[in-house]
Formats: C-alpha cells, structure tokens, sequence
C-alpha cells in the first residue's frame, strides 16, 4: 500500500515537471514567434500594426495553459 502511494507521488512530481516544461516551451515559442512578426510587420506594413491580433489569439491557449500548469482546474477531492 505504501508502495502504490509513492509511485504515485512520483508519477504527479513527473507530470508537474512535464506540464512546466511544455509551458515553458509554449511561452518560448509565442514570444519568439511575436518577435519575428514584429519584425515583418515592421518591413512591410509598419502602418498597421496586425502583429498584435496573433499575440491577443495565442494569449488565450497560452493562458489556459498556464491555468492548467498552476492546477486551477483540478478538483480537490
């Protein structure tokens, strides 16, 4: 019994540690993608600035993501 209740404590520490790193790859990759569409958007058309409704749609997933990585949708059974 004490077996099965560490493995599982090991299995959560590891999917915690998962869930962080995709978070934190997901946030590389929005803001590195941004920056590059700064910049683009600076060469073409600097009048409008269009860059900022892909960073106001990838805000949203990014957001739950990160709801999801402080466990606010997990019940508390």
């Amino acid at each position: 019994m004490e077996e099965a209740r560490e493995h599982t404590a090991v299995s959560d520490v590891a999917r915690r540690a998962a869930v962080r790193r995709g978070l934190r790859l997901h946030l590389l990759v929005a803001l590195t993608t941004t920056m590059v569409l700064i910049v683009v958007n600076f060469l073409t058309t600097p009048s409008y600035p269009w860059w900022m409704w892909v960073a106001v749609a990838w805000g949203a997933p990014l957001a739950v993501h990160v709801a999801i990585a402080m466990e606010l949708f997990r019940s508390r059974n």
